[in-house]
């Protein structure tokens, strides 16, 4: 008799939580947290004693890796443009290349 295969319910989750990392990056805290998770789900769902599904949570890993990146660099992006310091730079360069 063949024995019933139980999906890895951790490493879909990560895949799935990856995912929603990369296409919600605008919300950029969103996408930090759900990044972190996903990988930390991956990381569960790869050491899990289930060897289903073991290309899901490497999958899951990668994108959530991929989506945290994505995240911290629209942060700072988003940060460095409401305290203004990317417009006060342009302009001191533009004011500096004046006085030459």
């Amino acid at each position: 008799m063949q024995e019933k295969r139980k999906p890895n319910v951790m490493a879909i989750i990560s895949l799935i939580l990856s995912i929603l990392s990369i296409l919600c990056c605008c919300l950029w805290v969103l996408s930090l947290i759900l990044g972190v998770v996903s990988v930390a789900l991956g990381v569960l769902g790869l050491r899990s004693d289930n060897p289903n599904q073991k290309d899901a949570a490497i999958a899951g890993i990668v994108v959530g890796a991929v989506g945290f990146a994505l995240a911290v660099s629209v942060g700072i992006m988003h940060i460095l443009v409401l305290t203004g310091v990317a417009g006060s730079a342009s302009t001191a360069a533009l004011g500096a290349g004046r006085m030459i």
